[in-house]
């Protein structure tokens, strides 16, 4: 049993037509610095991509300083004395 389908006629030059401007580029045309929906598109990617290396960096703290140890000495002595033993001997001490 073949199973047939009748022919579709498709048009290349008209499959896709977008009839509506995306806001984000009528946004960027409203500022008066781009002229066309392409110089538009450029600038959002562009964007796009200053927005992920800024997070990128603020993620990775690139040269960063390393968080300085928490000393026996800086801990107040009445929450020094609610820590059992064995977590007061992991504690560096000054001394």
């Amino acid at each position: 049993m073949s199973v047939e389908f009748p022919e579709e006629k498709f048009n290349t030059e008209n499959s896709y037509t977008p009839t509506k401007t995306p806001t984000m580029v009528k946004w960027v045309m409203k500022t008066g610095l781009v002229n066309n929906k392409k110089q538009a598109d450029m600038v959002l990617v562009g964007v796009a991509v200053l927005f992920f290396v800024i997070s990128f960096i603020m993620m990775s703290d690139f040269g960063g300083s390393k968080p300085q140890p928490t000393y026996l000495e800086d801990i107040p002595k009445d929450v020094r004395a609610t820590l059992p033993p064995e977590i007061l001997n992991t504690i560096p001490s000054r001394n």
